[in-house]
């Protein structure tokens, strides 16, 4: 019987596919070579980039999540101009973003030009992880949606964890050549920057910023395939006339509609998640670099690994969504990894050397795979959950929320949580909690009403 289920499952398929509207596809694929783009990005903003601010900017790391709440409001605004520019012309205007403030931070040593340049070009990409779910909804069959988020997220990530192990062994390799030893001396001297002094830090800083002027240059192929896009404004919204502009008051009624039991409730499971997160995510090569004490190439290595744990993930998340519906499969990944982050707190405890790096690097492979392996499934019922017109809103409103999060946390480890170098291990145990608190939202109010909302949303669209 599952046989049969499985091959009419995959005739289904075969048929969406083959009725896929060409221009629609077009798009597609267009957008999952940008997002492979902008995936091999990130590897770089996510890690080395993370390690130079902490150099030239301590206070931009020390209070990382308030600069991500500004961040946040700004992919807001952005992504809301989706509903009235349409695809094309927003992405045209992301890759320049990117770029140029990503040099800017490598042209100076002031630190209020570096903080923002940081929000500007973390928010242009930033705006590209709120653009596929958009698409996809709209430009994806419903028989292969939830298959293609996860392919969209994969080829991000696969592009993240190449050049996240390339850039941190990039860095490495040229500032041994700056400075004139091995690369296996410059990756030892990497253990601990806070040693080096004079021309050796200005080399080790040099070397950082040659690897983000490189990538900033790679952003620029995104803007060349975004010039392929085709969009027409059915694509976005409702009606192909923009019609008269909105009054504050329609503004706010339109936001007003976003207001019910589905949408609270989400946007709480999304906060508590994000509470938790933010207090350790951002600082995970911080944690391994300068508190361990692992060497940066190595650290890179085990960043990779964790990159690679969430691309496999995402292949599980339609299988599970099957299996266990779209809320349980979102709700048990989150607390199912709450056991490996409260080992990861007491990491000092694990010993030293190759035995520390293969054990952190286990820990953070499985919590990384466990965690990501509903986001797939995550990002499509974030759409399903709101109408065509609403979905730029909503993210924005999600967004919105996250930036106020953002703050809280900011505040919490700019003041207190990061004072000490025991916080970034104690930051892991408050995620823990906040994680098994965000899980059990979803089960108890969530689940029972919406676990199989993906289901029935693709049944809807197939009777139209």
């Amino acid at each position: 019987m599952k046989k049969n289920e499985s091959k009419q499952e995959k005739l289904e398929e075969e048929v969406a596919i083959k009725n896929w509207n060409p221009l629609y596809k077009r798009n597609v694929i267009l957008y999952l070579c940008i997002y492979g783009v902008m995936g091999a990005v990130t590897g770089i903003t996510n890690d080395a980039a993370l390690s130079y601010y902490s150099l030239v900017a301590p206070h931009l790391i020390s209070a990382l999540n308030l600069f991500e709440a500004m961040v946040s409001i700004l992919i807001s605004i952005l992504i809301l101009s989706v509903h009235s520019m349409g695809y094309r012309r927003v992405l045209l205007a992301l890759s320049p973003l990117t770029a140029v403030f990503m040099v800017l931070t490598t042209l100076t040593t002031n630190q209020p030009i570096i903080m923002i340049s940081f929000v500007v070009s973390s928010s242009a990409i930033g705006v590209y992880d709120l653009m596929y779910p958009l698409m996809w909804t709209f430009y994806v069959p419903s028989k292969i949606r939830t298959k293609m988020f996860t392919v969209v997220m994969v080829v991000n990530l696969i592009a993240e964890s190449i050049m996240m192990l390339i850039g941190g062994k990039a860095v490495v390799f040229i500032f041994g050549k700056l400075q004139g030893i091995s690369y296996q001396t410059a990756s030892n001297l990497s253990a601990d920057s806070n040693a080096m002094k004079g021309a050796m830090l200005s080399n080790y800083i040099n070397a950082y910023k040659w690897v983000i002027i490189i990538t900033a240059i790679i952003t620029f192929i995104a803007f060349v395939l975004a010039l392929f896009i085709k969009d027409k404004p059915i694509d976005y919204r409702s009606v192909e006339s923009k019609g008269n502009k909105k009054t504050m008051q329609e503004k706010m009624a339109t936001y007003k509609r976003l207001v019910n039991y589905k949408t609270v409730v989400w946007v709480l499971y999304l906060c508590v998640v994000q509470l938790g997160a933010d207090l350790f995510i951002q600082y995970v090569p911080i944690y391994l670099n300068n508190i361990l004490h692992i060497p940066r190439g190595i650290t890179s290595t085990i960043n990779t690994l964790q990159t690679v744990a969430i691309f496999v993930g995402y292949f599980f998340a339609p299988y599970l969504a099957k299996k266990l519906g779209s809320i349980m499969t979102i709700a048990i990944s989150t607390i199912i990894c709450v056991p490996l982050m409260l080992v990861m707190a007491n990491a000092k405890m694990l010993g030293t050397g190759a035995a520390l790096f293969a054990v952190v690097g286990t820990i953070l492979f499985f919590r990384s795979g466990l965690v990501n392996a509903s986001m797939p499934v995550q990002q499509e019922v974030q759409m399903i959950l709101v109408d065509k017109d609403m979905r730029s809103a909503f993210s924005a409103v999600i967004e919105i929320a996250l930036s106020v999060v953002g703050v809280i946390n900011g505040l919490f480890t700019e003041f207190y949580l990061l004072k000490t170098q025991k916080g970034y291990a104690n930051a892991y145990i408050i995620a823990a909690a906040l994680y098994i608190v965000s899980g059990i939202i979803l089960i108890l109010v969530f689940a029972k009403k919406y676990n199989r909302i993906l289901r029935d949303s693709h049944a809807s669209e197939e009777s139209k």
